[in-house]
């Protein structure tokens, strides 16, 4: 004889399971990402005039440099912290003049052109911020989604935690990078 309200159980955790997979698949097709994109086309990249033996290529329709390479070619140090997935190119001009003013608190823009800075400027809030602030907001929305679970189970839980921690991250890249636009302005005040 079947047991019904054994396959109804039965039933119910596949269902949920398939609920709980789908969702942690929406959270991680949220953060964007260029692992696993197909590359479209490569680029040479040149540098002062000499072309690097890497390639430059073209990944969700966006042009990607090798940035070891370059960093090495222009004489700059590469910095990679691979816990935040941060990579930092210090240029000798941003070294030296941390470096001669003995004040870590020192603007490291001032003293650079205006049109070096209005570039780093666009790229703070066209790129580096505008993106941060759109990843921010799928994600806390994610959470939202996450937390509205009723009775939520352990998985669930897990899954709220590790969203809430990615949020704080982007919380953190988001303030970093809004001081660095901070900067870019004053040094660009200081130029008038």
């Amino acid at each position: 004889m079947i047991d019904l309200k054994k396959w109804g159980y039965l039933l119910s955790g596949v269902v949920i399971g398939a609920m709980l997979m789908t969702s942690g698949s929406a959270l991680a097709a949220q953060v964007k990402s260029l692992v696993g994109q197909k590359v479209t086309g490569e680029y040479t990249v040149i540098v002062n005039g000499k072309a690097l033996s890497d390639k430059g290529a073209v990944i969700d329709g966006k042009t990607n440099a090798p940035v070891r390479a370059i960093s090495d070619a222009i004489g700059s140090k590469l910095d990679v912290d691979n816990k935040k997935k941060v990579i930092n190119i210090i240029t000798e001009t941003n070294e030296d003049q941390t470096s001669n003013t003995g004040a870590e608190t020192a603007n490291k823009y001032v003293g650079q052109s205006k049109e070096s800075l209005t570039k780093i400027k666009n790229g703070l809030e066209n790129d580096t911020l505008k993106v941060l602030r759109s990843e921010r907001e799928k994600i806390k929305a994610s959470l939202d989604e996450l937390e509205s679970f009723d009775n939520a189970g352990e998985i669930t839980q897990q899954g709220i935690e590790s969203t809430r921690k990615q949020l704080s991250i982007y919380d953190a890249d988001i303030a970093k990078y809004t001081e660095e636009l901070r900067l870019v302005n004053e040094a660009l005040e200081a130029l008038k």
